[in-house]
């Protein structure tokens, strides 16, 4: 009962990184658990095979945040009583998030930028 006190008064960005914590700490576990049963390169190659998958799973993500933007800025700018001129340049923010998201996908998370300066200092 106490526990559920302390959640009601938290904000929902506060409630939205305590799950994010437990979360990154539940797949921490299992990926540590995961590895003192199978040796690493099975595990390479699970994670290889598991690729594209992951990948489908993140554009959805970033389908589904581009999708719901607005809804969710509206939703905030309700919640914390925002003016219509920060309502208005939360939504057109929209894009610029998107793009930034999707050049960190191509750049860091696809491996652009390391192939390149891997092919850059290359004897």
């Amino acid at each position: 009962m106490r526990i559920a006190a302390h959640f009601s008064r938290l904000s929902p960005f506060w409630f939205g990184m305590a799950i994010l914590a437990m979360l990154i700490i539940l797949v921490g576990i299992g990926m540590a658990t995961w590895q003192l049963f199978e040796n690493p390169k099975a595990i390479q190659g699970h994670l290889d095979t598991a690729k594209s998958y992951l990948f489908g799973w993140r554009m959805l993500l970033l389908a589904l945040l581009i999708t719901l933007w607005p809804r969710l800025m509206a939703g905030f700018g309700q919640h914390y009583r925002w003016s219509s001129e920060k309502l208005h340049f939360a939504l057109s923010w929209r894009w610029r998030a998107a793009l930034w998201l999707a050049v960190v996908e191509v750049g860091l998370i696809q491996g652009v930028i390391g192939t390149f300066l891997r092919y850059l200092f290359q004897d």
